[in-house]
């Protein structure tokens, strides 16, 4: 199932639909010449069922390096060269071998129609919500690794895991639920709960920081950011964005989240609780990512990712994406 944005020009039907045929599945052919080395930028284009790779040092773009599953939602690095995609309506997560392009290494599968729409790696398991089955599935990352669900109140959309906690928010566009779960990674037993606003549709853990970011929004210009203590679940502070603030990045001693789905605007924020400063830039950023001063974007309705500098505000070049380019991540390799 696809996310489901109100204002986005590509709109995905609720109901679960194939949208691509199943020879668009098969995996394209291994290479036997390596990616280039250094940093890379990982995204998925969540129309083309593809992840397309950026090497910044050798300015090497290599499109549709991967073929994913059915809708594509959210992409992560878990160990030093590897990334998994995580596919809602195949209800699996693929792992690739950055080292070269083409087939991918393993899948997992989750049951039939459960929706996969989040994950979180906590160091040595995958988290993941399943949305439509009130449920987080805690899964052995390795080929034919153990899945295990442990049931969780309706929606769950986002996951955040901490080492030794898991926070799982709440809400599905406008289904009127909201909140943060709580649960204790070694037993899946859930321990607490927060009261974050409608929709909690993104969280992210700062490692740097101990702190979560919840972002809650009904698509209808009210985003909320939370800044949550997971350790005593309780709210710090609460950041009105207005907008719809997406998945968070750390620039410099501050954070950004794009808004992408309702405008051109990037927010700038502390864990403090002040919005910093909102930049509008033409683009539309439906993922971020940051390496140093840059910040790579992604732009769903324009099949493009931008590099700006987050510090002074300004684009610098564009890259060609596949479909509806979505979640990206940059990894120091």
């Amino acid at each position: 199932m696809k996310r489901y944005h109100p204002g986005s020009t590509t709109l995905i039907c609720i109901i679960l639909i194939s949208l691509v045929s199943v020879s668009c599945n098969s995996p394209v052919e291994s290479s036997s010449d390596p990616t280039p080395g250094g940093r890379v930028v990982v995204w998925f284009n969540g129309m083309a069922n593809t992840v397309d790779l950026y090497f910044p040092e050798s300015d090497s773009l290599v499109t549709s390096a991967y073929i994913t599953g059915e809708v594509p939602n959210d992409i992560l690095s878990h160990e030093d060269g590897y990334i998994a995609v995580l596919n809602s309506t195949s209800a699996n997560v693929q792992v690739f071998d950055l080292e070269s392009t083409g087939g991918e290494l393993f899948h997992i599968d989750f049951p039939s129609g459960s929706n996969p729409y989040q994950m979180s790696w906590d160091g040595d398991n995958l988290w993941v919500t399943l949305l439509m089955s009130s449920q987080i599935a805690r899964v052995d990352l390795i080929p034919g690794g153990t899945v295990t669900l442990f049931d969780v109140p309706e929606y769950p959309c986002s996951v955040a895991s901490t080492g030794t906690l898991v926070l799982v928010g709440h809400g599905y566009w406008q289904t009127g639920t909201g909140g943060i779960t709580v649960l204790d990674t070694s037993t899946g037993n859930v321990i607490d709960s927060v009261s974050t606003p409608e929709n909690t549709n993104t969280l992210m853990y700062f490692s740097s920081t101990g702190l979560v970011h919840a972002m809650s929004t009904t698509y209808n210009g009210d985003g909320v950011i939370s800044i949550v203590d997971p350790v005593n679940s309780t709210i710090l502070t609460q950041i009105a964005t207005g907008g719809s603030p997406g998945k968070p990045v750390k620039v410099g001693s501050y954070f950004a989240s794009g808004d992408g789905w309702s405008s051109d605007a990037i927010f700038f924020y502390n864990e403090a609780g002040s919005l910093l400063d909102t930049w509008n830039n033409g683009v539309n950023a439906t993922g971020l990512a940051a390496s140093g001063d840059t910040l790579y974007i992604t732009y769903f309705n324009n099949d493009m990712v931008y590099i700006a500098d987050w510090n002074a505000q300004v684009i610098l070049d564009s890259l060609v994406a596949g479909d509806g380019p979505q979640g990206i991540i940059a990894i120091e390799q």
